[in-house]
């Protein structure tokens, strides 16, 4: 991104560090989960879960989890809340495999190496996406427990989770964004806030939430950690259309131009560059507004809608 940020990740504070040391945490976790998700069935429908769970990536849906949790409990958490965090990542993956299927966005690469349709065929892929959204239910379930939750507390953490990954969230976030890539579709700036809040903004909220309700908060924490979300799912995408344009696919690890090349609505083709730019900025900084007003000072939160603004990739 160019231009000055709105906000800076809070000084003394090493974001990449951070990022480093969270998501070296998460993969590990990650990694010892894998292998159990797909669990009795055909080595054929094993090997794509694994596959796609491999993948590298910034893993930013759990440590956002992570962090809202230390929000209310700051100190290092357990490995279950981690557990807990690698739900979001498993749901996370899902929709990226069925986003690289030939009926969706038919992308050849994603993270840097092929996608899971390129490696084990449309039909496998299909199903091994089908197959991680229950798995990453038992997994939320199975580490909420671990933690003491009670069912009914479980049973609100497995409904948010279902509530952002379906079709009130990214898959009807998904659902507008194929309609608006119809022949004579328009879409306007309404339109694609709406496909975005849904397609990115609800499990980046969700993570949040997720992560504060683990952790007890109280209501005026979990709605503040909601708008933060909602701010920073929109700043994710808004810099996501800009880096499309900006980016080669060496840098991104995935196909560049390939919303120009379908004729997709994005923020810069609405605005232009330099308005898509100020807008990110300007939802950044709503994110931690939202976070202040409700007395939340924390470093990593901070730290990580500076880096939405850095990221390039």
């Amino acid at each position: 991104m160019t231009g000055a940020a709105v906000t800076d990740a809070p000084a003394g504070f090493d974001v990449h560090a951070f990022l480093d040391r969270e998501r070296d945490w998460v993969n590990a976790v990650l990694a010892g989960i894998a292998p159990t998700l797909a669990e009795g069935a055909p080595s054929a429908l094993r090997e794509p879960v694994e596959y796609a769970l491999a993948t590298p990536g910034k893993r930013l849906r759990p440590i956002l989890c992570v962090s809202a949790y230390r929000v209310v409990r700051p100190a290092h958490p357990p490995d279950a809340v981690y557990r807990l965090a690698c739900a979001l990542e498993i749901v996370h993956t899902y929709s990226l495999v069925h986003d690289d299927l030939p009926s969706m966005d038919d992308d050849a690469l994603r993270r840097g190496r092929p996608t899971v349709h390129v490696v084990h065929g449309e039909r496998a892929a299909l199903l091994a996406g089908a197959a991680l959204i229950p798995a990453a239910v038992r997994v939320l379930d199975a580490a909420a427990r671990d933690l003491g939750l009670d069912v009914h507390a479980r049973g609100r953490l497995v409904a948010e989770l279902c509530s952002a990954g379906g079709a009130r969230g990214m898959v009807g976030g998904q659902w507008l964004d194929l309609l608006g890539e119809a022949p004579g579709a328009r879409v306007d700036a309404d339109g694609l806030e709406r496909i975005h809040r849904l397609k990115t903004g609800a499990l980046l909220a969700a993570s949040l939430r997720i992560g504060a309700l683990a952790a007890g908060a109280d209501a005026r924490r979990v709605d503040a950690l909601t708008d933060y979300g909602r701010e920073l799912g929109l700043a994710f995408q808004i810099v996501d259309d800009v880096l499309d344009v900006t980016r080669t696919d060496a840098e991104l690890g995935k196909t560049a131009g390939k919303d120009v090349g379908a004729g997709k609505a994005t923020y810069p083709s609405l605005f232009g560059l330099e308005v898509a730019e100020r807008m990110a900025r300007e939802r950044v900084a709503r994110a931690v507004d939202a976070l202040h007003a409700a007395g939340i000072r924390s470093a990593e939160l901070e730290a990580l809608a500076a880096f939405v603004l850095e990221r390039g990739r």
